[in-house]
């Protein structure tokens, strides 16, 4: 792969890029900056500590929503959040959105990225390279798919702890808005959706993938959209046990059998939709939700 010079351009706050992949725009703390390679906003989040993972308590509650809508969950779902610990960061940048299929499209013709496992998404024939869906989160990408784009994009795939970071914050939200779960500020299984576990007092409008950036109101705490809801994300980290201890930076298990995935899909629940959250996946499977976003560090974005 040839090397490339990572160039940004910094933009106001919650700026809407030109021909770009936002829809709707959301109030953005600090700095936001456009990378250039494939115009994706990217918003500052700024150094701090947090709580990572779940307690017995937000277990329960976890299963026990589950369960209302879901049924037949089983408790070890969750305990892959177990224990919480504190994790401190320091300043990195996330992706204002899930990369979309335009831009995905961008790294195929530049022949440095190969296509989808399949040009489909979960309820279309044809999704990937239809004009229509350029501004859709791209989907069907291994987890070698979407290292490969943000290295050529200039940047990297998100730790595990930076990706909950960006989504809970530092007083360790619940759901990228709040405590309070509301359906209207993402895209999941609701009125839409034909699972049994729909919830039908909602209607996010879509039953498939959404625009990413379509709910500006569920905007996380440093203006990232779509942490919940819309596509399961690849993240860098091999998938394990948390360790107890105060970890600073971490970057996960050195080796593994499945990366971790964030932030549930258009088909999930809202106990699958919480930010602690947490799944693993073969790296080299494919699904019709999953997509993925990139991030950097402040300084050395691909770091």
């Amino acid at each position: 792969m040839e090397t490339r010079t990572l160039s940004f351009v910094v933009v106001a706050c919650a700026a809407v890029v030109a021909g770009g992949s936002v829809h709707g725009t959301a109030t953005v703390q600090g700095a936001a900056r456009v990378r250039a390679t494939d115009l994706m906003p990217m918003v500052r989040v700024p150094a701090g500590e947090f709580e990572m993972g779940s307690g017995e308590r937000e277990i329960d509650a976890a299963l026990e929503a589950c369960n209302r809508y879901y049924g037949e969950c089983q408790r070890p779902w969750f305990e892959v959040e177990r224990p919480a610990h504190i994790v401190a960061l320091d300043t990195f940048w996330i992706d204002q959105t899930e990369v979309t299929n335009g831009q995905f499209g961008r790294c195929v013709a530049a022949s440095a990225c190969a296509p989808p496992v399949s040009a489909g998404s979960s309820t279309r024939a044809s999704y990937f390279g239809v004009a229509a869906f350029d501004s859709y989160p791209v989907v069907n990408v291994t987890w070698e798919h979407a290292r490969t784009y943000c290295e050529w994009a200039g940047a990297r795939l998100p730790t595990e702890a930076e990706w909950e970071y960006a989504a809970r914050g530092p007083r360790g939200r619940r759901f990228p808005w709040g405590d309070e779960y509301d359906g209207t500020r993402l895209n999941s299984c609701d009125s839409q959706c034909t699972e049994r576990w729909a919830e039908r007092a909602f209607d996010d409008g879509h039953r498939d993938t959404a625009p990413v950036g379509s709910y500006p109101a569920g905007a996380s705490w440093c203006g990232a959209l779509d942490m919940a809801g819309n596509a399961w994300e690849w993240t860098a980290d091999w998938f394990a046990p948390y360790p107890a201890e105060r970890q600073v930076n971490p970057r996960g298990p050195a080796s593994g059998t499945e990366r971790a995935v964030r932030g549930e899909a258009a088909d999930g629940t809202r106990a699958l939709t919480r930010s602690a959250a947490r799944h693993g996946m073969s790296p080299s499977h494919t699904y019709a939700y999953t997509g993925f976003r990139c991030a950097g560090s402040a300084d050395r974005p691909r770091d």
